[in-house]
């Protein structure tokens, strides 16, 4: 039998990225912690934690924090029900989300929810073609990303088509791309790339030159604030989605690079297959956003 006191030390060490931390959120003493998650580990007869700086779940702990928040998930509805929720009580939901949706239509698109909900979120920023590992480890309950493979005991739910550009100031095309987007020019003009995981600025290479291995100068910008700053600020190009880039289009700040080649990403919901309101009414309301837009 699972003592749930114990659950909630090794999920607290966790989220909150260390045993102080989680001994001042769960107002115990660090040791009160540690013991709580070596009985933890003694009756399960595994190690759930790695102690590292900061800690990380082994698989197992890994499925036994999964188990928490799917039951805090059933408990606050069943409470919100009952009316055992106090009014002031809010539910914590984990969600992993691409910086590119984080950036442009994402609180629109709960703006209701989130306000009709006593919701906090926990957003967990990756990559659009990583944020599924996220919801494969358990450590949120649902992701936003390009994975179109329905992974196991969850939902899949598909949203929209993003169109990627490739853009640029009017500025940096004549210094750079004055004889046009030649792969001479390209191997020589910086592009901005979010992070190493990021697959668009291989995608359109590959699209003006297919079967091309290209080696270019790569500016690293790991937020998609900054990212589209840079390119406003004439420092690279890069591929930007095409909500987060119309009005500096039509303001002449920037401009299709190769107007006639874009990247298409498609984007799809994931989330834990437990049939709960509060997590059917998220689901809904990013689905319900995208046909309202469309």
């Amino acid at each position: 039998m699972l003592d749930y006191k114990f659950l909630e030390a090794l999920t607290a060490v966790i989220e909150e990225g260390g045993f102080d931390k989680a001994s001042a959120k769960l107002n115990l003493t660090q040791s009160a912690v540690s013991q709580r998650i070596r009985n933890l580990e003694e009756q399960s007869g595994q190690v759930l934690i790695v102690r590292s700086v900061p800690p990380e779940p082994t698989e197992a702990g890994r499925k036994l924090i999964k188990h928490l928040r799917q039951v805090r998930l059933m408990e606050h509805e069943l409470a919100d029900e009952t009316g055992l929720n106090h009014p002031d009580d809010f539910i914590i939901i984990p969600l992993g989300v691409n910086a590119d949706s984080l950036a442009t239509w994402l609180f629109d698109a709960l703006d209701d929810f989130l306000h009709e909900n006593r919701v906090l979120l926990d957003i967990y920023v990756d990559d659009e073609n990583q944020t599924h590992e996220l919801l494969k480890r358990g450590e949120v309950v649902g992701c936003i990303g390009t994975g179109s493979k329905q992974l196991k005991s969850c939902k899949r739910e598909y949203l929209a088509t993003i169109e990627y550009l490739c853009v640029c100031t009017d500025s940096f095309r004549d210094k750079w791309f004055k004889d046009g987007f030649t792969l001479k020019n390209v191997t020589k003009a910086p592009a901005a790339m979010f992070n190493r995981k990021d697959e668009t600025q291989g995608q359109i290479l590959n699209l003006a030159f297919p079967d091309t291995t290209i080696t270019h100068p790569i500016f690293y910008v790991p937020s998609s604030e900054s990212f589209i700053d840079v390119i406003r600020r004439g420092f690279a190009y890069g591929m930007v989605p095409e909500m987060q880039a119309q009005e500096d289009i039509d303001s002449g700040k920037l401009i299709e690079l190769i107007s006639n080649v874009r990247v298409s990403v498609p984007l799809y919901w994931q989330s834990w297959s437990v049939d709960t309101p509060l997590l059917n009414g998220l689901s809904k309301a990013l689905v319900d956003y995208f046909k309202s837009t469309s």
